[in-house]
């Protein structure tokens, strides 16, 4: 049977999900993706995109998950609330992508009879990659949710301590910094920019794909090239020298840090 879709929220993020459901219509077929959300024009951007149904805070529809994706400084115990009040925890499984706001919080609203789930997808979930830290609740089973899950990326079901690591590990805008200052390097160095973009993107990709088929942690691979003298053990040199890794190290304990206190400040 097809499924109900009811978000909470239309922005970025259920954006990504619902094009990646609708992309995914022979696995997951759907019959109806409510939106509930606050702006007319975002609202009617997505019913002319993606063919969704606007809905609104009295709307009352069979739904077999309803996800919440506002944003943590919300009112997530209202929404919440809402839900209690308008749909039937028999029939529905509730899905939180709300930084920092824990299943705990959720349960205390809704009542510990709901079937709710917690999960953290990133915007890559467009491209078909992107890990969703998943954490299931005692009513959840991975069978409530993992067709729906597996539409966009891929699921790691995991200890929801993990899940606010999951947050301040995986955005790719990390990769993004990377890219940029990477390119920026080959231009300083005299490459035109497209070039130095065509090389660094084809370089990361590449060098990726040869450590996921070599299947050895990165340092086997950096043993390899770096040969006595070489380039290599320069680059590393100077990497080091400059404090690249505790760059990169100290950006993510920061954005861990940064979704633990949204997840505390929340309402």
């Amino acid at each position: 049977m097809a499924a109900n879709l009811y978000f909470i929220g239309g922005g970025n993020m259920p954006t990504a999900i619902i094009e990646a459901v609708r992309r995914k219509a022979d696995a997951y077929p759907v019959d109806h993706i409510y939106v509930e959300e606050i702006s007319q024009e975002r609202s009617d951007y997505l019913a002319a995109t993606y063919n969704t149904e606007a809905a609104t805070p009295n709307s009352r529809v069979d739904a077999d998950i309803v996800v919440i994706a506002v944003r943590p400084q919300d009112d997530v115990a209202g929404v919440a609330k809402s839900i209690a009040d308008r749909f039937d925890p028999a029939k529905t499984t509730v899905i939180s992508i709300v930084a920092g706001y824990t299943i705990a919080k959720l349960e205390a609203v809704l009542g510990e009879q709901w079937r709710v789930v917690r999960i953290i997808p990133n915007t890559l979930t467009t491209v078909d990659y992107g890990y969703s830290g998943a954490s299931l609740n005692a009513k959840a089973s991975k069978d409530d949710v993992d067709a729906f899950l597996n539409t966009f990326g891929k699921v790691l079901y995991v200890e929801e301590r993990l899940i606010d690591i999951i947050t301040g590990f995986y955005p790719p805008n990390i990769v993004y910094h990377f890219i940029d200052a990477y390119v920026d390097a080959g231009v300083l160095a005299g490459l035109p920019r497209d070039i130095a973009k065509a090389i660094a993107l084809d370089t990361l990709i590449g060098g990726t794909e040869f450590l996921k088929q070599k299947d050895v942690l990165p340092q086997v691979l950096l043993n390899i090239n770096n040969s006595p003298g070489g380039v290599g053990i320069t680059q590393a040199y100077t990497l080091n020298k400059t404090g690249f890794a505790a760059a990169i190290q100290s950006a993510v304990l920061a954005a861990v840090e940064r979704t633990t206190a949204l997840g505390s400040n929340s309402k």
